[in-house]
Formats: structure tokens, sequence, C-alpha cells
């Protein structure tokens, strides 16, 4: 029996199966992978226009807010935001001066949080990312939280998406918390 080497070496039949045994699995991976990154971003995107959303309803706000009030900002949130586990806490942050140093300081006016995220109690936790105000000035400080989690392995591991939007009251002087006061334990 004598092996014809050089007349299967030019031999093409079934080359294109071949090929397709390596393409093919690529092909389906990069079709996979452009959809759970695709994902990943549509969800931070919601993300971040849900809490701009909530802030901006919070800075028309004329009225003091309480817990029902930030309860449907947070089921707003989530409608708006397509779901999951998600959380959001609003925060109140004034500038004062003492008169008799005229030092400015910002002021903790209250702290709230709903979906499993505890109020702030500390300013220091977010001075940094308040901007600087005039005297009197109030932000308001809304952070959310989503979870998301990536529908195949592609190599995207689950994620806790975290946003901040920052505004002033716009036809109030002060986001008042339930009549007034320090809320959250602040």
């Amino acid at each position: 029996m004598t092996f014809r080497f050089p007349k299967f070496a030019k031999n093409e039949n079934g080359s294109l199966s071949i090929e397709a045994i390596f393409a093919v699995p690529m092909l389906v991976w990069a079709i996979t992978a452009t959809f759970v990154f695709w994902d990943a971003f549509k969800t931070l995107n919601l993300s971040q226009k849900a809490t701009y959303t909530v802030a901006d309803m919070l800075s028309r706000e004329t009225n003091a807010i309480d817990d029902d009030y930030l309860t449907s900002m947070h089921e707003l949130y989530s409608f708006l935001s397509e779901g999951g586990d998600n959380a959001l806490r609003v925060t109140v942050v004034r500038m004062t001066e003492d008169p008799a140093t005229n030092v400015k300081s910002l002021e903790l006016a209250w702290s709230e949080g709903v979906g499993g995220i505890p109020g702030y109690t500390d300013l220091a936790l977010i001075e940094d990312r308040i901007p600087d105000m005039a005297t009197g000035d109030q932000v308001i400080v809304v952070e959310s939280e989503q979870e998301w989690s990536p529908a195949f392995s592609v190599g995207l591991a689950s994620y806790r998406f975290r946003e901040v939007a920052l505004s002033r009251p716009r036809f109030a002087p002060q986001l008042i918390w339930g009549g007034g006061g320090v809320a959250g334990g602040a």
C-alpha cells in the first residue's frame, strides 16, 4: 500500500467545512460578546438618565418631601432604568458662613436612602463631590446604584453601576425633608 501524500495535499475537498469549524465558534462568540457589551452600556445609559431625571424632579419641588415621595422616586427610577436590584439616595447640602469669622462651610441638611442604602451621617464622605456654592445655596445630590449581570459569560463580571447627579433647587430656595429638620440621623 503506497500513500500518495502529494495527491492528498493538493486535494481541497472539504476545506470549507474545516474553515467553518474554526470560524463559526469565533463568530458566535463575537455576536454574543457584542450583545453583552451593548447590554452593559444600555444599563449604564438608562441608569444615568434615570438619575438625572430624579434629580431634575427634586430640583423643581416646592413642597417638603417625605418617605412616600422618596419611595415614589425610587419606583420611578426603577421604571426608567428597567428594574433590577437598585437603590437611590438623596442628600441635601447647604453652604453656611460663620458671621463672626466669615468662614464658609458645608452643612448636611438631610440625607435619605431607599432600596438598601442608608442616608449619610457624615458629610466628609461626599464633600469632594460638592461644587463651590454661594452662602445660603443648597445642592441636591442624587446617587443611584444599579446592579447588572451579563446574560452570557464572555469575560465581563457582574457590576454595580453607581451614578451621581447634582442639582440646585429651582423654584424654591431649599428642598425640605418632611417639614424641616434633619433626616437620616445626620
